[in-house]
């Protein structure tokens, strides 16, 4: 949603200089943030066993049609993005920094946790501390991944 807010921003705003540093940063959030984690994690952990992301009793309070404008609709908006406009993607040093910046303020959850008793994913309730870490690292092993991706397929494509 910030991307494409930050998009339309870039589009709207006069003035070279101004353009250019909003490029960056639109550029910035696409290749490091939107490429499509979500979708992949997410879908894989439903595919495996839906509880433990998407319990069915969330059924009653979000339909079918939200989990998928929030976990699959993503994934077609971005290929469409990467298909029609070209993006510079930052030096690796700094997409690295960037993603790890995200993935410690993700560990939010945690807090959550700890606050409330209850895990926001049941499936981080399944893992022992080591557990946990070996997942978070995992997954900022898969985001890493998908950026050297979404940067390869933009310089295939443009």
């Amino acid at each position: 949603m910030t991307f494409f807010g930050l998009a339309a921003v870039n589009d709207l705003q006069p003035g070279e200089k101004a353009e250019r540093a909003l490029s960056r940063w639109k550029d910035l959030l696409f290749s490091v943030f939107a490429f499509p984690f979500v979708v992949v994690l997410f879908w894989t952990i439903f595919a495996y066993d839906r509880e433990l992301v998407y319990p069915a009793s969330i059924d009653a309070f979000f339909p079918p049609w939200i989990n998928h404008a929030m976990h699959t609709l993503v994934l077609p908006v971005l290929l469409g993005e990467v298909l029609v406009q070209p993006h510079t993607y930052p030096q690796m040093s700094h997409a690295l920094a960037a993603l790890a910046a995200v993935g410690v303020a993700y560990l939010s959850i945690v807090w959550v946790y700890l606050t409330v008793g209850v895990w926001v994913y049941p499936l981080l309730g399944h893992f022992s501390t080591a557990g946990l870490l070996g997942f978070f690292f995992f997954n900022m092993a898969v985001v890493t991944l998908l950026y050297l991706l979404g940067d390869r397929l933009n310089s295939q494509i443009w």
